[in-house]
């Protein structure tokens, strides 16, 4: 689909997710953008803590943009969305509970998690858009992040390194490591946007 006048921010979920399932990247910061106040609404009922909600909203984001492809249309996107995010809060408590009263953190959904996450790292949004023809322009945009934000974006973004590694390499605390690349793919998300507007 080209964008002949029509501007993405025009065009209905339905439209964005067919555009995004060929891997175009503005699609999904729309999604993201049309979405993450709602996400963030729904964890809210779950979740009180302010960081912990970002972090949540992230992931759910995440999720999603990994399963895309999963998606029936013959449901509403953001009902399809707010279970994911649903189920990324409760996980969330339900982890954290169990290492309040010291039991054990793993489990077999978090196995199965992490298995997903490993299959979302190897092939999600964030590698197609960078494999993609614009590569250069994440580059350059990366480029153009604070010290801190570029090294963690470049790390995660480009060099797929992990929270924990991160924290390892950098020696810095995990809670930390994952606010800078929240913060990093926000400002990424604006620069991308922007530089697509003025195109």
């Amino acid at each position: 689909m080209e964008r002949t006048g029509l501007k993405l921010t025009d065009l209905s979920d339905k439209e964005l997710v067919d555009l995004a399932l060929q891997q175009n990247q503005a699609a999904f910061i729309v999604l993201y953008t049309r979405y993450n106040a709602g996400v963030k609404n729904h964890i809210s009922k779950y979740i009180a803590q302010a960081e912990d909600k970002e972090d949540v909203a992230l992931e759910s984001f995440q999720k999603a943009f990994s399963q895309i492809s999963s998606y029936n249309p013959e449901f509403k996107f953001s009902t399809w969305l707010y279970r994911i995010a649903r189920n990324t809060a409760l996980d969330h408590i339900s982890k954290r509970d169990r290492e309040k009263n010291n039991l054990p953190t793993t489990s077999i959904s978090d196995t199965l998690a992490e298995i997903n996450d490993m299959a979302a790292a190897m092939h999600n949004p964030e590698d197609d858009i960078i494999k993609q023809q614009e590569y250069d322009k994440w580059m350059t945009n990366i480029e153009k992040l604070k010290d801190d934000y570029r090294i963690v974006a470049r790390m995660n973004l480009i060099d797929h390194f992990g929270y924990k590694e991160i924290a390892e390499q950098l020696d810095l605390p995990i809670n930390t490591v994952k606010t800078k690349i929240r913060r990093a793919k926000a400002q990424l998300l604006k620069m991308m946007e922007m530089s697509d507007e003025l195109q």
